[in-house]
């Protein structure tokens, strides 16, 4: 049985190579915390898959050093368009106005975006083990037992730490821990396809496209290549197509449903058929287990945010196990994973059902062109935000609080528990302390000390800045807020930190 945590090896061990495990190796990299990854495929894949990166997302790729190659490598979608049969938009919504530096998506192909997180992760020091699959994983008081089996069917057993299940919805992790993925599927059958098309829409955007025979949906990928969804498949249909279409089935899929002088499929390097899915696991952790992306959750592709969802995972536990790993955490701080991923995978799965129903009346629509009442601007920018993730909110979480004087007085802005919108900028990894306004030195130098190795205080000015003290999280939520920053502010502050971070101090 091999231990890991010596010289060389890692205490965490993270079971899937997906866009999930391959983000929190490198951020727990990043936070200078080793994993070791273990991936089951002897190679990487060339599929599509989830190709939707949202606005919310290219702000921790940003943090997390590597938003440029993305940027550089993915076709950006502004907008969301909704077709007729003959190709006459009837409807469009635009991410602009979603409040954060990126208003549009990064569409990219699920392979290229491992292979970018993959680089990150090697430039890390980190690596991916491959063709190696868990086939158990066991509890035990101080760590977790892993049963690994090599490709050539040699079997061993590792120790660790801590395992982050990121291995898909059929995940070891999640089986070892008893739970089920809990919730529902969708109607029908859908087919996915990575192809090329002659047609006349434009590529700075998704297209839905409502037909009598059923929905086709497309967005742009790289290389002038397109995501596929082919939908409201009949039972005879589904059969006829199988699990791994061939190109002349896709082809005459889509032919099924748009006429080949308005979209002609040219070529097909990938599809598959599936079943949308609605499902939570109702605990994302336990002790020394954690699950991650669809080993935790699945939703419908229609809200573009599965993946996403993975990565934002992955971004809320990598710091707090790094803090754990070191020996500055509370048991509390760990602990918190659990109950704020799954408040906001629920809010995720909420929008997801909500933009899955949205997109079939739409195609409905489009189809009988009979179309409701407009929705309000309000209720426009509420979906946009809601799609690009921004909505995301901790609060109620034992993380966030704040100190207001006098009390029941209102702030405006953001508040605990909130994404901080500036949090791009902030690409360190420790807890980081906006001071705005008249702070006196002296009231902040005894916090300062205390937690120099933790928080970095630093001045701050802008527009919707509350006047006092903001504490971000090193995942750019907003941990606390003092107003305003007096002795009384700065101690209720201090006296939040150390409910979940141990001092050098003590």
């Amino acid at each position: 049985m091999g231990r890991m945590g010596g010289s060389g090896e890692a205490d965490v061990l993270v079971i899937g190579a997906g866009p999930a495990g391959l983000f929190a190796a490198l951020e727990l990299a990043r936070h200078g915390v080793r994993a070791r990854v273990v991936e089951r495929a002897p190679q990487p894949h060339r599929q599509a898959r989830a190709t939707a990166l949202q606005p919310a997302t290219l702000e921790i790729l940003q943090r997390a050093g590597c938003l440029d190659r993305v940027l550089g490598a993915s076709v950006h979608v502004g907008f969301a368009r909704v077709f007729d049969p003959g190709l006459s938009c009837v409807s469009e919504l635009a991410l602009a106005g979603a409040g954060c530096p990126w208003e549009f998506q990064c569409s990219l192909p699920q392979w290229r975006t491992e292979q970018i997180l993959a680089e990150r992760l090697t430039e890390l020091g980190g690596a991916v083990d491959r063709g190696i699959s868990v086939v158990s994983v066991t509890e035990r008081e101080d760590s977790v037992l892993a049963g690994l089996e090599e490709a050539d069917g040699t079997r061993r057993q590792v120790e660790a730490a801590w395992v982050i299940g990121a291995g898909g919805a059929h995940s070891a992790t999640r089986a070892s821990m008893g739970e089920d993925l809990v919730g529902s599927t969708y109607p029908g059958v859908a087919l996915v396809a990575d192809v090329r098309v002659t047609c006349g829409l434009p590529r700075d955007g998704s297209a839905l496209i409502g037909c009598p025979a059923g929905y086709v949906f497309l967005a742009p990928l790289p290389g002038g290549r397109w995501i596929s969804f082919v939908g409201d498949l009949d039972g005879q249909e589904a059969e006829a197509l199988g699990r791994d279409p061939d190109p002349a089935a896709v082809t005459a899929a889509v032919g099924r449903r748009i006429p080949a002088d308005l979209i002609r499929v040219d070529d097909v390097a990938w599809a598959s058929t599936f079943r949308m899915q609605r499902r939570l696991a109702p605990r994302l952790a336990d002790s020394r287990r954690f699950l991650l992306g669809d080993a935790g959750h699945l939703s419908s592709p229609f809200g573009g945010e599965g993946l996403n969802s993975g990565l934002h995972d992955g971004a809320n536990l990598a710091w707090k196990l790094a803090l754990e790993a070191r020996g500055r955490a509370r048991p509390g701080l760990l602990e918190s994973f659990a109950v704020e991923r799954t408040a906001a995978d629920r809010q995720v799965l909420e929008v997801s059902d909500q933009v899955h129903e949205l997109a079939h009346a739409a195609a409905e629509s489009a189809r009988t062109g009979s179309f409701p009442a407009p929705p309000s601007p309000e209720a426009v920018a509420a979906l946009v935000r809601a799609r690009s993730m921004l909505d995301v909110s901790y609060t109620g979480s034992p993380l966030a609080a704040e100190y207001v004087a006098p009390p029941g007085r209102t702030l405006d802005g953001p508040g605990p528990g909130d994404r901080y919108p500036g949090r791009a900028g902030l690409t360190g990894t420790r807890h980081t302390l906006l001071l705005s306004g008249d702070v006196p030195e002296g009231e902040v130098a005894p916090l300062r000390r205390r937690w120099r190795d933790l928080v970095d205080v630093v001045p701050a000015s802008g527009a919707g800045l509350t006047p006092g003290a903001v504490l971000v999280r090193p995942d750019g939520f907003i941990a606390f807020r003092a107003a305003p920053a007096d002795r009384a502010g700065l101690r209720a502050l201090d006296a939040h930190l150390d409910s979940y971070l141990v001092s050098l101090a003590g």
